[in-house]
């Protein structure tokens, strides 16, 4: 702990009454503030600024020890109380020493401490962290499913519910600005960040990042980012923070309903895109920034810049001189606070030339400054500045239910010839494979820290690896429900084993990564895992692959193993999910949020309109465009389709209806009748098709969706209800730009095989 010293007097004033209206607290607050507490109040630095193995006189830390470096009283009070820094953020490997709950709701009120006790006005400091997959820092916390996984919920409850989850522990120690949820489109599979998607349709993604940031935010407690604004998933070349070309039509009326999802749940900040879009940094761009997102969008929180991307605009972009010229360009197009690393000097002194120079009004810093202080009202910052940091482990470790809950939902069963699955009780297992055993690989990025737990010899860096997080893996999932199970390190000790085996379990898949250091031009197993699969293949005995990984991958000979499931990056709990299904205690429900890429490979003509295209062909998304194209690869034509999954029972669904639009919603009703033997939860995707449209339009639009579950024999008739809005495109030509609007005319639901005409007038 950092001893607090010179502590300056209790202020007085109207905005330290708990019982005055926000706006009100705001106004009085803002007033009293010099232009420098303004423009302080508008920079983000990572921990690292109040770090240092000693503790240098001049207070600029430079973090050289790493995790195990101390918070330090002349950072602290060079960084807060000389610079007015309003807000702090833990990066990708900013752990406190005590990588617990405990250690950082202290870590978090000493700095808080430092930050009120020292500053005239007392503005507390707002802590900002990615809690990606539930609050993946400390260590000992379980983790959810990526988002991807839990796409393939298909369900919006769990999203809300694992919301919840990550705001109790953030509230718990304090680090109340989450940044997530991503909002960002899967739309190439090539890209590092796919997996922290939810889906590649915006219907799907819209519904859970909106349950996703109700649920965190519900006691007021925690701060949801909507990230990364905008068309951040689909640069030119599938790779990280690399430049997107991407018509404006294309931006609108695809990318942009995802982000309106969470903005429409009233997602306190947005964090804008790293990239560039049609030659313009998203962090300078008046029309995303302003345009599409507070006057289009109706957002009316805090815009924050994401790591290092307004010294950027100078540094790497170029269309700024100097620091002092990007943050002028980056405040002005609609930036509120800059996640500026270190340099929170640079930024006081640029952006206080940029008023002298009047280039930014303090007016526009107002308006940025009062937003701020919102948020730090709203999360009641102001009124209780402090947590228990007796109380944070209980809350930080808690929710495995629910993280299980959510892994069993996601489990995708892809393959099951002559139903080898379930397996039988008692069943003679040989476990094998790199993920098998590996919590590591089962977690994947941002968990523990940046790329994942990690340690000597990782592409990137030393981290934690001493700090595996407690959980379930695969093996000893399916070790708990079937003492037969024999584990297999090796190949030549999984095909010697196999001879007395009923069948054997590879888990197979990606190890964890982050960002740009994931990003791969052909995503595949590797040589050696497929390797290992033929080997076993050959052994004759049934083989179930279970692939761990944060999105589709080439497959080889996986593709034609008796079981097929994906697991994802499927949580602390994912290996207890496995066995549950592979056992049959759970009847698989999830269901594909993105489309599978066909490999290179699989046998096909040489011309043909459904012949396979290699995994690079991207992106490959349901929703493309008719064309009048011909040849192998150029239609959709995945391995699976988005929305496909399978189940150990089967349905049916008839007697599709539809309402025509009242107040501009369409309902629809199907009957979903369980047809097996077993009890089990059926999706209903509920496609729209508009015949005749003066824009071009994909053959079907995901509109809504519902999930049903039912007994065996069970019949039940579900209800589904959507905005015409969903069905919105930007009127006009190829330069078209103006708002998305619906189209009047013809539409039909389709539901399965089954279609119902309606019209929009």
């Amino acid at each position: 702990m950092v001893a607090p010293s010179g502590a300056v007097a209790a202020p007085q004033g109207d905005y330290l009454n708990p019982n005055a209206p926000v706006s009100f607290r705001v106004a009085d607050l803002l007033r009293r503030m010099t232009l420098a507490e303004k423009i302080g109040q508008m920079d983000q630095i990572v921990t690292g600024s109040l770090r240092d193995t000693a503790d240098p006189a001049d207070g600029m830390c430079r973090n050289t020890g790493g995790n195990k470096d101390p918070l330090q009283p002349s950072c602290l009070e060079n960084v807060l109380v000389r610079n007015f820094t309003g807000s702090i953020l833990a990066g990708g490997t900013d752990n406190p020493v005590s990588n617990t709950g405990h250690g950082w709701a202290e870590w978090y009120n000493t700095i808080q401490h430092y930050a009120i006790d020292h500053t005239r006005l007392h503005i507390p400091v707002i802590f900002g962290v990615d809690a990606v997959h539930g609050f993946g820092h400390p260590f000992e916390a379980p983790l959810f499913p990526q988002s991807i996984g839990m796409g393939a919920t298909w369900d919006p409850t769990v999203a809300r519910i694992a919301g919840a989850a990550t705001s109790r522990s953030l509230a718990a120690t304090g680090w109340t600005w989450d940044f997530a949820p991503v909002q960002d489109l899967y739309r190439d599979n090539r890209w590092g960040r796919a997996y922290e998607t939810w889906s590649e349709q915006p219907a799907l993604s819209a519904a859970m990042g909106g349950e996703f940031v109700t649920g965190l935010q519900a006691t007021g407690q925690a701060a949801a980012t909507v990230k990364h604004f905008a068309g951040y998933s689909e640069s030119i070349n599938g790779h990280d923070r690399v430049e997107a070309q991407l018509p404006i039509r294309y931006l609108q009326d695809v990318f942009l309903p995802s982000y309106a999802g969470a903005i429409d749940a009233h997602a306190a900040a947005v964090m804008a895109d790293s990239g560039s879009v049609n030659n313009i940094p998203a962090t300078a761009s008046h029309f995303l920034l302003t345009t599409e997102l507070r006057e289009r969008l109706g957002f009316q929180g805090v815009v924050i810049s994401d790591y290092g991307d307004v010294p950027a605009l100078a540094a790497n972009y170029h269309v700024a001189a100097d620091f002092a010229g990007a943050i002028a360009k980056a405040v002005n197009a609609g930036v509120d606070m800059s996640m500026t690393p270190s340099d929170f000097v640079g930024w006081n002194t640029g952006l206080a030339q940029d008023v002298q120079r009047g280039l930014v009004s303090v007016d526009r810093i107002d308006q940025s400054v009062r937003r701020i202080l919102r948020l730090k009202f709203q999360l009641g910052l102001f009124d209780h500045p402090y947590v228990d940091a007796g109380k944070a482990d209980a809350t930080v470790t808690a929710g495995r239910d629910a993280a299980l809950t959510a892994a069993q939902e996601s489990i995708t069963l892809l393959r099951n010839e002559n139903n080898v699955l379930p397996l039988k009780p008692g069943a003679k297992l040989v476990v094998t494979g790199p993920s098998a055993d590996s919590m590591t690989n089962q977690l994947g990025g941002w968990s523990v820290s940046w790329q994942g737990v990690f340690g000597a010899g990782h592409v990137c860096c030393v981290g934690p690896a001493d700090q595996i997080p407690p959980g379930t893996t695969v093996l000893k999932g399916l070790q708990a429900a079937d003492s037969a199970t024999t584990y297999a390190p090796d190949q030549a000790s999984a095909v010697a084993a196999a001879r007395d085996a009923d069948a054997i379990v590879v888990a197979v898949g990606e190890k964890a990564y982050a960002e740009g250091l994931g990003d791969n031009p052909a995503p595949a197993l590797p040589a050696d895992q497929k390797a290992l699969i033929s080997a076993l293949q050959a052994t004759g005995k049934p083989v179930v692959v279970v692939v761990v990984a944060g999105r589709p991958l080439g497959l080889g000979p996986a593709r034609t193993a008796p079981g097929l499931l994906m697991a994802y990056q499927g949580s602390t709990e994912a290996g207890t999910a496995v066995a549950d299904v592979l056992f049959g205690k759970v009847n698989p429900s999830g269901r594909l949020p993105v489309s599978w890429p066909s490999e290179a490979d699989t046998p096909g003509a040489d011309f043909c309109g459904t012949c396979p295209s290699p995994l690079g062909d991207q992106p490959k998304v349901l929703d493309q465009l008719p064309d009048t194209a011909g040849g192998a690869g150029h239609n959709y034509n995945p391995l699976y389709p988005f929305g496909f999954g399978l189940s150990y029972t089967t349905f049916t669904t008839t007697n599709l209806t539809v309402t025509n639009p009242v107040r501009r919603t369409v309902t629809v009703s199907v009957t979903v009748t369980n047809t097996g033997t077993r009890a089990g939860t059926q999706v209903v995707p509920v496609y729209v098709h508009q015949p005749v449209s003066d824009v071009l339009v994909p053959p079907q639009r995901l509109a809504a969706f519902t999930r049903v579950t039912l007994n065996p024999g069970e019949s039940r008739t579900a209800q589904v209800s959507f905005p015409t809005s969903v069905l919105a495109v930007t009127p006009g030509d190829v330069d078209g730009t103006a708002r998305p609007d619906v189209e009047p005319g013809a539409y039909q639901a389709q539901v399965d095989a089954m279609t119902a005409g309606f019209a929009i007038r």
